[in-house]
């Protein structure tokens, strides 16, 4: 984050000086995004309220609307919900419209940051990661685990807690987001999770369905593979397989097949 930030105001000084609008403004929502991730949100909410507010700095809207999420999130954490609430309308127009294939996930996210009921913004918040599904890319939808899942810890619901963070870790370390990834090990430490390298479940803590994939997997079949055996889609079987990732704190194939032989090991002494 400290690499990109520095990219970010080298390349905002350039766009200021030549009056490139469009490029300051992605220079300004790199910078508050790298806020983000470091924990920053009253920061990023400050960056970033200009450019969504109505005024001279709100650039195109296609731009703008790169900066709406990011914004949404941070005025939510840093404790100032009603300064976000009048652009989530622009957002679900731009959702609509399907210029961008994550927009529909990210209103769904802002809807349930802002929800004041709980079971509306569990409901959107698993809407959220279904749409996600639909348009892939792991690092928006490891976000989105991770602001559901400090979102179940702030509730006392723990388990629940544990399997949304441990999948947005997998996430962030696929995508190589340090920074972020740091981020959701600290909410699993405040959890009362394993975040590092052991395991915080066994086999017997996966449900059927995953142990069956998982067992697939370590014999070294393809999702697609999985998905013809077992009769399924391949979203479900990444579906599940991201979260026997997360139940068993491994990142890769390779250390899930050796997982399961040492288990299968044990098991026959």
């Amino acid at each position: 984050t400290a690499a990109v930030a520095g990219y970010a105001s080298a390349a905002l000084v350039t766009a200021r000086r030549h009056g490139l609008a469009q490029a300051a403004t992605l220079a300004e929502w790199a910078t508050a995004r790298a806020d983000l991730a470091r924990g920053r949100p009253l920061d990023a909410a400050d960056r970033l309220g200009p450019l969504v507010g109505p005024g001279p700095r709100r650039g195109h809207f296609a731009v703008w609307m790169l900066a709406v999420p990011c914004f949404v999130e941070a005025a939510v954490l840093a404790g100032q919900p009603e300064d976000a609430r009048g652009v989530v309308a622009d957002l679900a127009r731009w959702a609509a419209f399907g210029a961008d294939p994550h927009a529909p996930a990210q209103h769904a996210r802002c809807q349930a940051l802002l929800a004041a009921d709980d079971r509306e913004a569990d409901d959107l918040y698993l809407r959220a990661l279904a749409l996600h599904d639909e348009s892939g890319g792991d690092f928006e939808r490891a976000r989105t685990e991770l602001l559901y899942g400090r979102w179940l810890r702030r509730r006392r619901r723990l388990r629940e807690a544990r399997g949304r963070l441990g999948a947005a870790l997998v996430g962030f370390d696929r995508c190589g987001a340090g920074a972020w990834a740091d981020q959701t090990r600290g909410e699993l430490r405040a959890n009362g999770a394993a975040s590092g390298k052991e395991p915080a479940v066994g086999l017997s803590g996966l449900t059927p369905q995953q142990l069956r994939i998982a067992r697939h997997v370590a014999e070294g079949a393809t999702n697609r593979e999985v998905a013809q055996r077992l009769a399924v889609s391949t979203r479900t079987v990444d579906y599940h397989l991201r979260n026997v990732f997360a139940a068993l704190g491994v990142r890769s194939r390779v250390e899930l097949a050796r997982m399961i032989d040492q288990e299968q090991r044990q098991e026959q002494r």
